[in-house]
C-alpha cells in the first residue's frame, strides 16, 4: 500500500468552491500534520454541476480515484478594468469614512496608491484590487461600509456583503470561466519597500487606514485569517515584515510565522494587541481610530472652552 503524503480532508468540513463558488469544497490536507493545503487544492462534491478538482503537483493517486486534474492556471483580470473602475463616479463609503479622520488630500494619496475605486453593486461600495508585483490583476474584492462608522455592511439575513468582479462577470455571461487564485492586497508596492519595513494585517480596510496612521510602513493585507501562509507571502519573502494578527489570533500567526521563518522568511508577530484589554476581533485600525476619534473631541472640547 502506498503512504501518501496529502489526502483529501475526511472531516465533515467544507469551503467555497473556487469554480461554481458554492460550499461544497473538500480541501487536500498533509497526511500527517492535517495541515490544509492552498485553498485551491481541492475537489467539489457537486462533481455532476462544477466538477472542480485540482491535486497537488506530483501527487500519486489512488487507483480508485479519477485522473481530473491538474491545477489550472491563473485567470487575470485586464488593467483596463480597473482603469474603466476608477472612472466610476459614484459616491464611495469607505472613502467618505476615511475624510472624517484625514485630510481629503492624505485620503486621495492613500485611493490613488491602493487603487481604490467605486462599485455599482450596492450604494457606496468599494473595491479592492488584489494586484502582484507583476501588475496582474489577480481579483477585485467588493465590500460594503458604513459611511459613518467604517464598518462593514450587513444583509438582513445578518451576514457581511461582499462580492466578487469575476463571479459579477460570470453572471453577466462576460467570461465563461475564472480561475482565482488570490494575492495579498497592496502587493503592487513592493517596488516601494526598499528600506521600508512590510506591515502585515488581516483585512484590507486595515491596510489603507495603517498606510495613512503609519506611512513608514508598506501596508498589505492578507485579505482573511488563513491567507498567513506560503504562498501568498512568497513575493515578499526577502523583506522584513512585522505581522499585526487581529486579537485573539495572535498565536495562530506566531505558530505559521515560526513555520514561514523556517523557509527563510523574515516575520516578527506583534502581541501588542493580543496583550490590551480590547475585545476579541479588534484590529490595530480599530484602535487607531478610537485615539484619534478622542484626540479630536479633546481638542474640541478644549477650543470650546478657550
Amino acid at each position: 500500500m502506498e503512504n501518501y503524503r496529502y489526502r483529501l480532508d475526511t472531516s465533515s468540513k467544507k469551503f467555497i468552491c473556487p469554480k461554481c463558488e458554492k460550499k461544497t469544497f473538500v480541501r487536500f490536507v498533509e497526511t500527517e500534520t492535517l495541515a490544509y493545503l492552498s485553498n485551491d487544492l481541492g475537489r467539489c462534491d457537486r462533481e455532476s454541476n462544477c466538477g472542480y478538482f485540482s491535486r497537488p503537483t506530483g501527487m500519486l493517486m489512488s487507483k480508485n480515484e479519477k485522473p481530473l486534474l491538474v491545477s489550472l492556471p491563473t485567470s487575470f483580470h485586464g488593467l483596463e478594468l480597473v482603469e474603466k473602475s476608477m472612472m466610476i463616479n459614484l459616491e464611495n463609503n469607505f472613502v467618505q469614512f476615511l475624510k472624517t479622520i484625514f485630510s481629503e488630500a492624505e485620503v486621495n494619496e492613500a485611493v490613488r496608491k491602493y487603487l481604490i475605486c467605486n462599485s455599482k453593486r450596492w450604494s457606496g461600495a468599494t473595491v479592492f484590487w488584489q494586484i502582484d508585483n507583476n501588475e496582474r490583476v489577480h481579483a477585485g474584492k467588493i465590500l460594503a461600509y458604513n459611511q459613518e462608522t467604517g464598518k462593514r455592511t450587513k444583509s438582513n439575513e445578518g451576514k457581511a456583503l461582499i462580492d466578487w468582479v469575476h463571479s459579477i462577470l460570470k453572471r453577466k455571461g462576460i467570461v465563461n470561466e475564472f480561475n482565482l487564485r488570490q494575492c495579498l492586497f497592496g502587493l503592487h508596492l513592493i517596488k516601494e519597500t526598499e528600506g521600508n519595513v512590510i506591515g502585515l494585517v488581516e483585512s484590507e480596510k486595515t491596510a489603507v487606514l495603517m498606510s495613512l496612521f503609519k506611512p513608514e510602513y508598506i501596508w498589505m493585507a492578507t485579505g482573511s485569517k488563513g491567507g498567513f501562509k506560503y504562498e501568498f507571502l512568497k513575493p515578499i519573502q526577502q523583506y522584513k515584515i512585522v505581522a499585526f494578527p487581529d486579537k485573539s489570533e495572535y498565536n495562530d500567526w506566531l505558530i505559521r510565522a515560526k513555520q514561514l521563518n523556517g523557509f527563510n522568511f523574515n516575520i516578527v508577530v506583534s502581541e501588542w494587541l493580543e496583550q490590551s484589554n480590547y475585545k476579541d476581533g479588534t484590529d490595530l485600525a480599530d484602535v487607531l481610530i478610537l485615539d484619534k476619534q478622542k484626540c479630536v473631541k479633546t481638542d474640541s472640547e478644549s477650543h470650546h472652552l478657550i
